[in-house]
């Protein structure tokens, strides 16, 4: 390890420490009795009655079984409205105990923890469910081996929206570092977006387990770049030299989500169109674009699949790497797929296949997948309808004020390292 990482790595855990230590202080957080949060009802604008179809049904009934197993404490921590703020303040974030709302994985018995994860595979993919596994325990383990305080699998913390008992409108939320996503019941409609899944190392080995997390996201879209002839790349690319996410994870200061409700996304519809392309190319275009949605369980990712296809001739594709080079697997780049009923980003910094062992071989990968909020559609994209209930403006009671006061109190620093500036 070089001096320049090295001390970038001290003033990383100084930085750590000195949040952790301020975070103990509450005297400017306001207290309120327990028993007023109690009386707070949530109310029933915008839900629906329970759907009837039977895989539904087995979701809400694992939902169900687990609240039913959890203490009183824990089932009123986890529990709040539809239409809390809560909803739309996850991020991406290093966890630990005191910076999301919910309950966290090791506040959890080992069944209750198995339980959970049982739900998550009922909404999720194989494939999704192996993502959010290599990103919550392979690489966030990987990353406990380093600091324990500032990178834990038991940090994820869970947040569930309505009550899965009594309407057919309910959801929940796992937040925690690289790897946030909204699951949501609406009546018949499922949804998972917005799904924030990253990685830093994104691949490696740990526990003798290898992953390579994006390796689909990152070689699909490979080959439909090497698929794309001058003309369709030069439409693609961009002279922008950030790979930042354009529409990526909520506010970094503790604000909700800036980008639900009325977003405009319309300035997006730039870059190459998916129907100036090649045949070929559109092929690889859908490919790159299945990995995204099939994240979630084949029968919902499909009727979400059958709303894209039919808005497919307004899909744009756009294309950022550094100029000059040609992009491969272990080269920075960022790519981005705008479709009305999809929006699909990917960037990259430093090297896949890193080495266990060396700290500078880090590699970092941010993904983000939405649906760009449209009213007039069932589910109304990211959040359901419910994105157009929330008072962007500020919580919309003193009780929300005070649900959310820790929450803002220990997130008064949020980061997101980089390879460059960190490690």
């Amino acid at each position: 390890m070089n001096i320049q990482k090295l001390n970038s790595l001290l003033f990383f855990f100084i930085l750590t420490l000195f949040i952790s230590c301020g975070s103990d202080d509450t005297s400017d957080v306001t207290d309120v009795d327990d028993d007023e949060e109690t009386t707070t009802e949530c109310t029933t604008d915008g839900t629906v009655d329970q759907s009837t179809d039977t895989e539904i049904e087995t979701m809400r009934a694992a939902v169900v079984s687990f609240r039913a197993s959890l203490s009183d404490d824990l089932l009123e921590d986890v529990s709040t409205c539809l239409d809390n703020e809560r909803f739309y303040l996850w991020h991406n974030t290093p966890a630990n105990d005191d910076n999301r709302d919910g309950i966290t994985y090791g506040e959890l018995t080992d069944a209750q923890l198995t339980d959970f994860k049982e739900i998550l595979q009922l909404f999720l993919s194989t494939q999704g469910y192996q993502k959010v596994y290599e990103i919550t325990e392979l690489s966030e383990g990987w990353l406990s081996d380093v600091s324990s305080d500032t990178w834990n699998p038991e940090y994820y913390s869970i947040d569930m929206f309505g009550d899965p008992e009594t309407s057919g409108s309910w959801g929940f939320q796992l937040d925690g570092h690289h790897c946030a996503i909204n699951f949501l019941v609406h009546g018949d409609n499922v949804s998972i977006v917005p799904a924030f899944l990253g990685g830093e190392p994104a691949a490696d080995t740990y526990n003798g387990e290898d992953f390579d997390i994006f390796s689909d996201e990152r070689d699909l879209a490979l080959t439909l770049y090497n698929s794309l002839d001058d003309d369709e790349l030069s439409e693609a690319s961009t002279t922008s030299t950030t790979h930042s996410l354009e529409v990526g994870p909520a506010d970094m200061n503790g604000d909700p989500d800036p980008y639900i409700g009325t977003y405009d996304y319309s300035g997006f519809a730039t870059g190459l169109k998916y129907s100036d392309m090649s045949e070929t190319a559109q092929a690889n275009l859908l490919l790159v674009m299945q990995e995204y949605v099939y994240n979630m369980t084949d029968n919902f990712a499909d009727v979400w699949w059958t709303d894209i296809m039919a808005n497919i001739d307004d899909t744009y594709f756009v294309w950022i790497n550094d100029e000059g080079t040609t992009p491969t697997a272990t080269s920075e780049f960022y790519y981005r797929i705008y479709n009305p009923y999809l929006w699909a980003e990917f960037n990259t910094e430093g090297s896949t296949g890193a080495n266990a062992n060396t700290i500078e071989d880090y590699n970092h990968i941010h993904t983000i997948t939405r649906i760009p909020n449209n009213p007039t559609t069932d589910n109304g994209g990211d959040y359901g309808i419910f994105a157009y209930m929330i008072n962007q403006d500020g919580p919309k009671t003193l009780f929300e004020h005070y649900a959310m006061a820790d929450h803002h109190k220990a997130s008064k620093t949020h980061f997101d390292y980089t390879i460059k500036n960190v490690m």
